[in-house]
């Protein structure tokens, strides 16, 4: 029995050796594709060069992805038209052409001229018009990182690590531009708006209701009319003109407030808008002429230093000219002296000669 044992045993014990190893393979096989699924999984950065950055503004110019917004199929789109030169994803297009954006903006040409030739430089210049063309016509405005400053490598370096296909609408954000003080006339209008629709669905609404609209509208219609016409009259005048009439600024604004509550009417709301500025007109033209005068005096003190500086080299002029009369006697009289006291030392030499 033990000999029968020891035959099977070792076989037993060889197949088991022999499948041992072939575990550790397999599982170092497993191991090693399991570490390639890691590191086809991990995304490289990419180096974008300059025909890279040619064709992806090529491709922005012709679908012109600024049109919509939120612009979310035409980054896609134009992915997918690159994916036969190189793969990249929507958002990696879209903040590639938001960063060339930004340094064309910025004026960071250095940047832009990276691994490129001049010839590449100057048809991204061109690209890069036309795309910046687009994004002002367009509804642009949704990536705050236009006009923010330069983006470090650092920062490129980790949006390329954190690149993803997923569309995020709630990071796109239209840009819209409001004046300082027409915020909260604008929601009031628009909650006044959804109230009226609203009463209308229920019922009729009363005439106080229906005017109440019309006169927010005007109360905000009626500040633009007045900058307009104030730039208009004003381009020309000096910082003193413009700083002593902003106090009457507020008398168009209480012009329209007044027909906001209802104590203007409609109808007589242009024409003392008009007869408001005629005043700040008149006001103007008063101010210049009143400057004017104050130039002239300016100019009249002038004229009079002038005239004392040549009045005082005048006196100057005579005072030499007395000093030099005074000098020239002054010698003549020396002179004079001279000759007598030389006649008179000759005369005595003489008469001591003849006594002698």
């Amino acid at each position: 029995m033990v000999a029968d044992k020891g035959p099977d045993s070792k076989a037993g014990e060889e197949e088991q050796s022999s499948m041992k190893p072939a575990g550790k393979k397999s599982d170092s096989g497993g191991n090693s594709s399991a570490n390639g699924e890691e590191t086809d999984k991990r995304k490289r950065p990419m180096r974008f060069s300059g025909q890279h950055d040619i064709r992806l503004l090529q491709e922005v110019v012709s679908l012109n992805p600024f049109k919509d917004t939120p612009p979310t199929t035409t980054w896609a789109s134009i992915s997918k038209n690159l994916e036969h030169l190189f793969m990249i994803s929507s958002r990696r297009c879209r903040e590639r052409t938001i960063l060339l954006l930004d340094q064309f903006i910025k004026g960071d040409y250095p940047s832009l001229q990276r691994y490129c030739t001049k010839e590449e430089f100057a048809i991204k210049e061109q690209l890069l018009q036309q795309v910046l063309q687009q994004y002002e016509d367009g509804a642009g405005g949704y990536s705050s990182r236009i006009g923010g400053g330069f983006v470090t490598a650092a920062a490129a370096a980790a949006d390329e690590e954190e690149d993803d296909d997923d569309f995020d609408p709630e990071k796109i954000r239209p840009r819209v531009i409001l004046q300082e003080d027409s915020t909260s006339d604008v929601y009031t209008a628009r909650q006044g708006g959804s109230e009226l629709e609203q009463q209308t669905q229920n019922g009729t609404p009363s005439a106080k209701e229906h005017t109440a609209p019309s006169a927010k509208r005007a109360r905000m219609t009626a500040p633009s009319a007045f900058s307009i016409s104030s730039n208009a009259n004003g381009n020309g005048n000096d910082a003193g003109i413009n700083g002593g009439l902003t106090d009457d600024d507020g008398g168009l604004e209480e012009l329209a407030m007044a027909a906001a509550m209802g104590d203007v009417k409609a109808a007589d709301f242009p024409s003392q808008v008009v007869s408001f500025l005629l005043t700040r007109q008149a006001k103007e033209m008063n101010v210049r002429e009143k400057e004017l005068k104050l130039r002239r005096e300016e100019l009249d003190l002038e004229r009079a230093k002038l005239k004392l500086q040549e009045d005082r080299l005048a006196l100057e002029k005579a005072r030499f000219e007395i000093e030099r009369q005074e000098r020239e006697l002054r010698l003549r009289s020396e002179r004079q002296e001279r000759t007598l006291f030389m006649e008179v030392l000759k005369r005595v030499v003489s008469s001591g000669f003849a006594d002698s």
